[in-house]
């Protein structure tokens, strides 16, 4: 039986994740605003969102449970078009979800539709510069989260620098880079609350779309 690639049922990230979340989209400045979040699962951060009175969009495969009154869900395949979607919006965010898709590529192209001229949006992934997952590069050559173990769920390990890349080649501008500052020893399933890039389990790029193309002007 060939495996249903990249699908996870309901996904949920974790506080770490959310925390890091929380803090890029208190970075942008917006208060009550529309928001996008794509590959939303079980939609937890949505309802963080939509406790402070946003509205929010849900895009999965998916629909969540007992969603507040200011969220709605709109059914779209990740890795094809979004012909779902009629609206953009102020804000959008993508949880733990490109590790799970065919194209990340395609991804962003997707994303870039859903934002308004000016709007920022967030993505976050595995952090494999981390320094445990270099670690296991270099005794098996494979990403720490990428091993056999994580297979089919996650299938596309992306670099720090490969988002840097994808935002550059769509005229996207990097606002900044978020680690979820936590971390755990393989084996052990320890806990470190070490700061920083090699000690993040997973990482974030917060950017922007310009107001204005080049076309414009």
């Amino acid at each position: 039986m060939i495996p249903i690639l990249g699908k996870q049922l309901f996904g949920q990230s974790s506080d770490a994740i959310y925390k890091m979340a929380l803090q890029a989209f208190t970075d942008t400045g917006l208060t009550k605003v529309t928001v996008a979040d794509v590959g939303a699962g079980q939609g937890n951060f949505a309802r963080l969102l939509a406790s402070s009175e946003r509205a929010v969009t849900l895009l999965d495969d998916f629909e969540p449970v007992d969603l507040p009154l200011n969220c709605q869900w709109i059914k779209a395949d990740l890795n094809n078009s979004w012909h779902g979607v009629q609206t953009q919006f102020d804000f959008v965010i993508a949880l733990e979800v490109i590790e799970h898709l065919e194209n990340p590529r395609h991804f962003f192209r997707e994303i870039i539709k859903l934002m308004k001229p000016g709007a920022y949006g967030f993505v976050s992934t595995p952090n494999n510069d981390s320094l445990f997952s270099r670690l296991n590069f270099l005794l098996t050559g494979q990403h720490r989260w990428f091993q056999d173990s994580c297979y089919p769920a996650h299938i596309t390990p992306i670099l720090e620098v490969d988002l840097l890349r994808i935002l550059r080649e769509n005229g996207l501008i990097t606002v900044g880079l978020y680690y979820s500052n936590e971390e755990t020893i393989p084996k052990l399933n320890y806990t470190l609350n070490w700061k920083g890039k090699l000690y993040s389990k997973n990482f974030g790029v917060l950017f922007r779309k310009p107001v204005f193309t080049d076309s414009q002007h």
